[in-house]
């Protein structure tokens, strides 16, 4: 490999971690400013987007430890946002969905001007439609590449 080729993939990182803290930054922040926990708050995003789901499917999707993640949905239950049920099919298996209360709660975030969501959209729309497409194919690119460097994990790790 060659010292060019050294930098890029070096300043490539150090962008990609750049925007991941400032995202992570006002992701706590938005937590916070609504009474949820950063694993909360991604947790509600999760169920939003996915519909009922069972808990052992949440822990997978959010990569976050079982004990984290049942915390959280311990919290978001008591504020009434989501619903834990028990799986007709399986008993064993618990059914997480989000309450209604839980999704006006996104939608309030979603409109927030302070909130992560809010401010990227701000950005974004500053760009023009070739540049944004480009960068999320750029980032596809990205991730495909550095997915085919990976071997069996051995249930250690996900593909995306």
């Amino acid at each position: 490999m060659t010292e060019t080729n050294t930098n890029r993939a070096r300043e490539m990182m150090q962008s990609f971690w750049r925007v991941q803290r400032v995202l992570i930054r006002l992701m706590h922040q938005t937590a916070q400013q609504n009474d949820l926990t950063l694993p909360q708050l991604h947790g509600l995003m999760m169920l939003n987007e996915q519909g009922a789901i069972t808990q052992k499917e949440l822990v997978q999707r959010t990569r976050m430890p079982k004990s984290t993640l049942s915390q959280s949905l311990d919290g978001l239950v008591e504020k009434g946002l989501i619903r834990r049920d028990i799986n007709p099919d399986n008993r064993r298996e618990v059914v997480l969905t989000i309450d209604q209360s839980g999704k006006g709660l996104i939608e309030e975030i979603e409109q927030q001007e302070e909130g992560t969501e809010y401010q990227l959209n701000q950005i974004l729309s500053r760009l023009d439609e070739d540049t944004y497409h480009h960068m999320l194919t750029a980032h596809q690119h990205i991730a495909d590449g550095l997915n085919e460097g990976f071997t069996d994990c051995e249930g250690v790790c996900r593909h995306d």
